[in-house]
């Protein structure tokens, strides 16, 4: 009714209805239905359509959102390869009459998109159905259990299920799904080679991932003038008030580890000017890393005025920070710097990332702190507790690892039902 009132989102509207013209052309003899709900999905899709087209380009992508932030991500970054559509709304001749101008060969749901109907009708018409990514949080457990009965149905519609971690698997398994139907694969959204955060440097030898971190490490630690037993707070990809609070956690961690450095990579590049005024009146003594040619020794404190290099700096981190977590701006990427076995600290407002949180939180390979107090308490206690640490860094590593070749193996997944 608002939409008809206000003439706003039509063309939503009549894209839930099913409503809308073909959206592919035959070009290919297979076609796939991916379905995401909002940007969350869009980012495993884009990772699992990135890697099924290093096996399969032959066919017709299409993927459907929930959200309107979701379209719009879809559209952003994979409108060159699928076409974006919102999903038709779960009643029987809706989704039907969308499967008809679809007629997919494969749908793919991602992570806990069940929609009863949809799945039901996939069914009954033979589409291969897939639950890729797929997660299931203990309080969506809870809820669904009230209604086993019914979840059973829903859950046993699905052809093949991949799931992100154990817990997942045997969830899934208590509400009904068969077992020989389900894998655990790890998370495609954090499949990410150690290579690909490091383009500055050449990969034409091979190197394993401890002889890279090594050479990169002692490139950023011969740029910044730093020896092996420097200790090193990175706090990468942080939001207006977040630097004054890692300044606070330098101050007052810098009375017990006299050499600490600090170094700070704001998400946005262009408010570095506004950083560099606020700490000089303050009279915080710093230099940017452009000027790390000139001369950083014996500088305490970086501020990182250039981009793509953080993924890289994260490799010679002590400890590190992530940003956007203390201030409400959704969190940043935690599996970078536990690729290089860092575990993370991160403040509260996690939600677009809470997956990553959960991987390395529910493993004591990432640490949630409320508040600058919080940060300075746990890292004064890692630095005396160095064996602790060093247990949290190799956890770190291992959930990471594990994620590795996540996108491939659900790729491959995708490939044997369109071969079937």
């Amino acid at each position: 009714m608002y939409c008809l009132l206000t003439r706003r989102h039509l063309d939503d509207l009549w894209q839930r209805f099913s409503y809308f013209p073909p959206p592919l052309s035959l070009k290919h003899p297979k076609r796939l239905w991916f379905h995401a709900a909002s940007v969350g999905e869009i980012q495993a899709a884009k990772a699992l359509i990135t890697a099924l087209h290093k096996q399969e380009t032959r066919v017709d992508i299409v993927i459907t959102t929930v959200t309107r932030q979701g379209h719009l991500a879809a559209k952003k970054q994979l409108a060159n390869i699928a076409q974006c559509l919102y999903a038709p709304i779960d009643l029987p001749l809706i989704v039907d009459r969308f499967i008809a101008k679809l007629n997919p060969d494969v749908y793919i749901c991602l992570e806990t998109e069940l929609w009863p109907n949809t799945l039901r009708l996939m069914q009954a018409k033979g589409v291969k159905t897939l639950l890729l990514n797929g997660r299931l949080s203990e309080n969506a457990f809870r809820r669904y259990s009230i209604i086993s009965g019914f979840m059973r149905q829903v859950v046993r519609c699905f052809n093949t299920t991949s799931v992100i971690h154990e817990i997942d698997r045997k969830r899934y398994i208590a509400l009904g799904l068969e077992p020989d139907k389900i894998e655990v694969n790890g998370n495609a959204k954090y499949d990410q080679p150690i290579e690909s955060f490091v383009p500055l440097f050449d990969h034409q030898d091979d190197l394993d991932r401890t002889s890279l971190q090594e050479r990169v490490g002692n490139h950023f630690r011969n740029l910044l003038d730093l020896n092996k037993n420097h200790p090193v707070i990175i706090a990468g990809s942080t939001h207006s008030g977040e630097e004054s609070m890692m300044i606070d956690t330098f101050i007052a961690l810098s009375a017990t580890i006299p050499d600490l450095v600090l170094v700070v990579a704001p998400r946005h590049i262009e408010r570095i000017d506004q950083i560099e005024s606020d700490w000089r009146s303050k009279n915080i003594n710093f230099k940017r890393l452009s000027q790390a040619r000139s001369s950083l020794q014996g500088q305490k404190i970086i501020l990182v005025d250039q981009m793509g290099v953080l993924a890289s700096l994260y490799s010679i981190g002590t400890y590190v920070f992530c940003g956007g977590s203390l201030v409400d701006r959704g969190g940043h990427n935690i599996m970078e710097p536990a690729m290089w076995g860092k575990p993370p600290f991160f403040g509260p407002h996690m939600s677009d990332f809470n997956d990553a949180r959960s991987l390395l939180e529910n493993q004591g390979a990432g640490f949630l702190v409320n508040n600058t107090e919080e940060l300075i308490t746990k890292i004064l206690y890692f630095h005396l507790h160095q064996d602790s640490y060093q247990d949290a860094s190799e956890r770190a590593l291992t959930v990471a690892a594990a994620q590795q070749g996540a996108a491939t193996r659900q790729a491959d997944l995708i490939r044997q039902a369109l071969d079937d």
